[in-house]
């Protein structure tokens, strides 16, 4: 859980690397247990443990967390990025840039020009049609292999058709009308 200063608190979701930490056995080496390289999580008796760069969290401590925000029940931050805040003036350094991006970028209006709206909007065509192209592909492999299989079945039918008339042959007149004791 974390607290955001809004007297809510935020649960963040921290996502578990599969596989042992450190080797993957392909040549692959991974710093954490997490997707986030500098964030190990240790369980010990159902309690877990928290280690940014091998140093344990404390409740208390404040934390530099970047993530996208999901919805889970409730709101929560699936984290990405996290670093320990040393002191005030860190802090302090942190929000100024929190208030710098608010006002140079967000708090400017997003608007497009014309010559970037058309971009857009044939990025988006293209990959519509790309889509569209993707699933006829799928729907003539779909319908190709159904006619394989009704052509199979066929074949299969005309196999079992000689296979009895065969064994048919050499039966005696009138066997096929010889009722079981069970009709």
């Amino acid at each position: 859980m974390l607290d955001d200063g809004s007297g809510r608190a935020i649960e963040v979701k921290i996502p578990r690397r599969h596989g042992p930490a450190l080797d993957v056995g392909n040549g692959e080496v991974h710093p954490s247990n997490t997707l986030v390289d500098n964030l190990n999580v240790h369980d010990t008796r159902g309690l877990p443990s928290l280690f940014i760069d091998n140093q344990p969290v404390r409740v208390g401590s404040v934390l530099k967390v970047k993530g996208t925000i999901a919805e889970f029940r409730e709101r929560q931050v699936e984290l990405k990025r996290v670093f320990v805040v040393r002191d005030t003036n860190e802090e302090v350094a942190f929000w100024a840039g929190v208030a710098r991006h608010r006002r140079d970028v967000l708090s400017k209006p997003w608007i497009l020009s014309p010559a970037d709206m058309k971009a857009l909007d044939d990025q988006i065509e293209a990959e519509t049609r790309k889509e569209e192209e993707r699933q006829i592909a799928r729907r003539a492999k779909y319908e190709a292999s159904k006619e394989r299989k009704a052509e199979n079945d066929g074949k299969r039918q005309r196999h079992a058709e000689r296979k009895r008339r065969l064994f048919d042959a050499g039966a005696l007149k009138g066997s096929d009308v010889i009722k079981a004791p069970w009709e």
